[in-house]
Parts: structure tokens; sequence; C-alpha cells
């Protein structure tokens, strides 16, 4: 699709990524450990659950010293040093997050201070908010940097937007094994080198629902599982077919499909496999709508032309689909390769979609060829919201590939540790904090010890006249 001429054309500029060294293996020893734990009658038939069933191999972990704060900061740090920008440069620092640290000061605040030390600058000038949006929020931070662009009212030549989390559920529950964590930082600007982002071709669908949501108090977070899959489908699918009709009518593409508007298409990845359905439900509807496209399918999914509000339809129509050779060849090629970093990585929330757009030009053999290719942004949030938008690959030879040597392993002479099953439930437990608050516990001792990176230090414990810090969080770079 040709991208359509605009006074300001804004977009991402740069993206970099960072995870945790630690992580793990899903389909070793802690497959060995959760089978009997969880009632699986072998060891083969959880790993096969959870390779294939879920799409995750392996899942990041936070040693000690890492929370969203010091994940957020790497990421920065290496999307500035990556796009050889002057952090000055940056007028805004917003921070996407579903695992804040502070429920009153903005991670983004934190950030800020870190760059400044890191970098011996002075970012006083940014303005550093925080968004939240269970895992919406950074897409919201996102159209908030771009807005200011398109209004004139930037001040500096870039905004620097972060997704960070850590996702954490219960130990010995099917939510452990759609755990992770993990920061992706972008640089929007004016004249982005990566993706400009299309003007006026955006769908919101927000509904009040109870499918995911973490009170006040709670470490993790309480999730209805099957029903937060169905609003998460509902909400995109009704988001998708909004966006399609404005796509039609600001692009000049009258009756296009949505797979014959978008090029590569990322979605929200909580777990790959939810991939696969969000791209079932979007194209499934969209293919459905189409006549001809309708009857094609009547061979291979009988039940397209069936109706799919009588219970058990939907269902039966979207298994079919997943057959269907159409289907299976554009999943392959147009999905497939934004899943690639998930699977190692496991769920970060508020990041999962942008991980899939680091993850698309990670892994693709010839990013050059990418250049032209409309990307449609699939959003998703729980409580819950769903964003539909679409951007066009201006130069995308213009990205550094770093995330697949992130995850090499240190005996192949990478920087990633796995972990044993005790350390990693130790590190899951978290620090000891007697009868306060965890968030007034000291940070427990690092597993490994930071290197090369910001490391939480230590929280405050004065209240008095001279100086109160009850409960602050002091972060340090640690040189490697």
């Amino acid at each position: 699709m040709t991208r359509t001429n605009e006074r300001r054309t804004v977009g991402i500029d740069a993206i970099a990524v960072h995870v945790p060294r630690l992580y793990m293996d899903l389909c070793g020893e802690w497959a060995r450990v959760r089978a009997p734990e969880l009632g699986e009658a072998t060891v083969e038939g959880l790993v096969g659950k959870v390779r294939k069933g879920v799409g995750v191999e392996q899942m990041a972990i936070p040693d000690a010293h890492e929370d969203s704060a010091t994940l957020a900061a790497m990421a920065a740090v290496k999307v500035i040093e990556q796009a050889g920008i002057d952090p000055r440069d940056v007028g805004s620092i917003a921070v996407g997050t579903e695992t804040t640290v502070d429920q009153s000061k903005s991670i983004a605040a934190y950030v800020l201070g870190m760059l400044e030390r890191r970098f011996g600058v002075d970012l006083r000038e940014a303005g550093a908010p925080q968004f939240q949006f269970a895992c919406i929020g950074a897409t919201y931070a996102l159209e908030a940097a771009v807005n200011s662009f398109r209004a004139g009212e930037a001040t500096k030549p870039y905004a620097l937007v972060i997704a960070t989390d850590i996702s954490k559920y219960p130990l010995r529950t099917s939510g452990e094994y759609t755990q992770g964590a993990g920061a992706v930082a972008m640089l929007v600007s004016e004249s982005p080198r990566l993706v400009a982002l299309d003007p006026r071709v955006l769908a919101t669908i927000t509904r009040d629902e109870r499918d995911f949501f973490r009170p006040n108090g709670l470490s993790t977070a309480v999730v209805d599982g099957k029903y937060s899959i169905d609003v998460y489908l509902d909400c995109i699918g009704e988001a998708s077919r909004l966006f399609t009709k404005r796509a039609r009518e600001a692009l000049g593409v009258t009756g296009a499909r949505i797979d014959e508007i978008v090029d590569d298409f990322l979605f929200h990845i909580p777990f790959p496999r939810m991939a696969e359905y969000a791209a079932l439900r979007v194209l499934g509807e969209a293919w459905r709508a189409d006549p001809a496209r309708r009857q094609e399918l009547a061979v291979s999914c009988p039940t397209v032309l069936d109706d799919l509000a009588v219970p058990g339809n939907r269902r039966a129509f979207e298994k079919q689909l997943a057959q269907d050779g159409a289907f299976v060849r554009l999943f392959e090629q147009r999905i497939a390769p934004s899943l690639s970093l998930s699977r190692r990585i496991g769920n970060i929330y508020s990041g999962s979609m942008y991980l899939g757009l680091a993850s698309l030009l990670e892994t693709a053999k010839d990013r050059e060829a990418l250049k032209g290719r409309r990307v449609g942004f699939f959003s998703y949030g729980s409580g819950a919201s769903a964003r539909v938008f679409s951007g066009v690959f201006v130069d995308p030879a213009s990205y550094r590939p770093h995330v697949s040597s992130l995850l090499a392993p240190a005996h192949e002479g990478g920087v990633r540790i796995p972990l044993a099953i005790e350390q990693y439930e130790r590190l899951h437990r978290g620090p000891d904090a007697g009868d306060a608050p965890v968030s007034l516990a000291q940070p427990s001792p690092s597993t490994v010890t930071p290197r090369g990176e910001f490391a939480l230090v230590r929280v405050g414990t004065d209240s008095g006249p001279a100086k109160t810090d009850v409960g602050y969080r002091y972060y340090d770079w640690v040189a490697g």
C-alpha cells in the first residue's frame, strides 16, 4: 500500500529490547518437577502442552536486583545508543506498565534519573508520565507521543516510549508457564527511520470487564482464563472491523479486506498460541464477510455457512479454519515471524506486541524487503481495551539486530543463564519482608552479580525530621 503524503509524518524511529539474563527452561527440570504436581500423566505431556498448546519453551526471570524500572532503563539506554542520538534531544519519557514499582511515582521518573546518571546529562525539562491499562498501556503512551508531534507541541526531536513489565502468576498453576519479563523502548520522531504510522487510521474498543485484574496488595493477577480469552477475541475482532472501515476510507482502498490492507500482522502476545486464536478471529470474520472468499472456504470450513451465533458454531468454524491451506500459508508468512522471540522470553504484558515488531525485524532474512510494507498493530489490554492501527516500514534496514544475541546461553558465548528450579522458586517468592509489606523489604541477594546494568541497590528505611524515605527505591549503574 502506498503511504499518503501528510504534513507531519510521525512514527517509530528506533526500537530496542532488554530482557533479564536469567531464564527458566520449561522443557527440562521444570517440566519433570511440575508434571506430577500439575496432575499430568507424563513429563512429555506437560512439555507438549507448554510447547505446542501455549507456544513457549523458555521464560525470562528477573534477578533480585531487577524490577520493571531497571528493565525500562536498560531498554532506554540501548535504544538511545543504537540510534546514536543525544539523550538531551528526548523531550518526554512515557512508560506503559501494569507492574509498577510505586503506587504514586511514575517509573518514567525513575528512568529519567537513571539516564541522567548513566549519560551525565540533565533531563529535567522532559515530561515523564506513566500509562496504565493492563497490556495496552504502552499503546496509549505511544499514541500520546505521536500526537504531540502531529499537533506541533513536541519541544525536542524525540520522545521515548517504554513498555516494561514482569509477568508473574502463582506457582503450580496453569498461568505459571505464561510468565516472562522484559522491556521494549521506542524512539518516536518526525520523519522516522523505521515505521511511519498511518494518521486517521485507528480503531478503539473499550469495555468494563473483569477478565484480568490485580487488586492493590496482590503480587499476582486474578485471571478468569477462558473468559479472558473470549473478551480478548471479542474486542480485537470488533476493533479490527472498525479499523477496516476507517482504513478503506483513509487509504482509498474501497472494499479491501484487512489482509489486503495489512501486509504483516502484530498481535498482542500473552502467549504465542493466542496470536493464532486472534488471527483466526480477525481473518475468519473478514473472510466470511467477503462473498468470494466465503464460497472458497465452504469446502475446507463447512461451518462458514452456518450462523456463528449458535453455540459451538464459531469454535467449530475457527477450528476448521486453522487447517485451511490459505490461512496456514498467511499465518506462516505474515504472522509467525513476530512470535519467535516470545517463545523464548514469555509474556511481557505491555511490551509483548512491540516485542513482536522486534521479532519480525530480528528474524527477517532480508529486512530491506520489508520496506513499503504496511504493518498492522493489534493491541489489547484486559479490563478491557483493544486498539488497531497501522504503519508503513520506511527503512527497516536501519534496525540493529541485538535480541537474538541476548538469548544466547553463556556456554555458547552469550550472556543468558539457566535457573535451577530451586533458584527460580526463591526469586518467585521474593524478599522475606517479615511482617512488613514486600514493597518495603530490602532486595534479596542476587542470583548473579549485576554487571553492566542498572540495579535496585536498596529500599529506604529512614523516617525522621532529617529525612523520610521509607519504601523509596534507590537505583544505580553497576559497571561491568
